[in-house]
């Protein structure tokens, strides 16, 4: 799945090709970029390896044995899921000591060439603010959202450029000048973000002091957090998926199987927390909400058993 995220990326990236710019940096860019995008797929993996090996184990009649001798199914699962959680937790170590300085070292050979232009969106007041940022203090392509206290829009305005300070952002235009003020964080863009350990957004959260501030940093924290637990509840359902039916069945299957729960998943998971910031509900249900989902579904596949 690595592999072929990073094929992907770097035949994309080829179309920025220039003189300051050739195949040797992208291609060592995207390398440099590589181990820590490939954690995105850390919980498909864990999920697809797991339902391999109970195929594999089932295949020569050791799951049947096990269940004849006394091993609940539950119990199966969380011995055959000590290898993969093991691993995750040493790849989520590494990913915090050596991978994120990898992603910052690739970030800052495409610094030269890539464009300031991050467009952003940032809830302050009712109003959804959405901005393509230049530098830190001019923005162009401006849309400001206002909602009623029922939620539904009640104006849309776009502006052509305005100037961001310190948590304002000032457009002007025929009528006058007009003031919006969004969190100090909006400032710091997704992919830096990203590109932070753990201990570092702990202490990026310790100097802002707003709640909105916080906002985003937070459900980064909670996402790297909750990784573990995420993993066990994923193992969880493979096993509970795999003795559902006892037959022999083949490990393409399986495979189609996992990467099939695996992707929705993901989506299940980008959704809750998208759907929680828009309106501003609470970010640490947002992340628990899927894992949640995910073992009372495996826990009525394992009480069907």
């Amino acid at each position: 799945m690595v592999f072929l995220d990073f094929s992907v990326t770097l035949v994309l990236e080829l179309e920025n090709i220039n003189e300051d710019m050739d195949f040797y940096v992208i291609l060592k860019s995207v390398l440099l970029e590589q181990p820590h995008k490939g954690m995105q797929y850390l919980e498909s993996s864990t999920l697809i390896g797991t339902l391999i090996a109970l195929t594999i184990f089932n295949q020569q009649g050791n799951l049947i044995f096990l269940r004849s001798v006394g091993f609940s199914p539950i119990k199966i699962v969380l011995i055959s899921g000590i290898g993969p959680i093991v691993l995750s937790f040493f790849l989520i170590i590494i990913d915090e000591a050596i991978f994120l300085d990898l992603s910052k070292k690739s970030q800052a050979l495409n610094q030269s060439e890539q464009s300031e232009e991050v467009f952003q969106w940032a809830i302050s007041k009712k109003k959804l603010i959405g901005l393509e940022r230049l530098n830190n203090s001019d923005a162009k392509s401006i849309q400001i959202i206002e909602f009623n206290e029922q939620q539904k829009i009640i104006s849309s305005s776009n502006y052509n450029e305005g100037k961001l300070n310190n948590g304002e952002l000032k457009l002007s235009n025929s009528s006058g000048q007009k003031t919006f003020h969004f969190p100090v964080s909006f400032l710091v863009s997704d992919s830096k973000l990203e590109t932070f350990s753990l201990a570092s957004l702990l202490s990026l959260k310790g100097s802002y002091k707003s709640l909105d501030d916080t906002w985003r940093i937070n459900s980064l924290i909670y996402k790297r957090m909750l990784l573990p637990l995420s993993i066990i509840a994923i193992i969880f359902l493979a096993g509970s998926l795999m003795f559902e039916n006892l037959r022999s069945v083949g490990v393409g299957r399986q495979i189609i199987i996992g990467i099939s729960l695996g992707l929705i998943y993901d989506l299940l998971k980008d959704l809750s927390v998208a759907s929680f910031m828009t309106y501003q509900w609470p970010v640490l249900i947002a992340h628990l909400l899927p894992i949640i989902i995910l073992i009372c579904i495996g826990s009525c596949k394992f009480k069907r058993i």
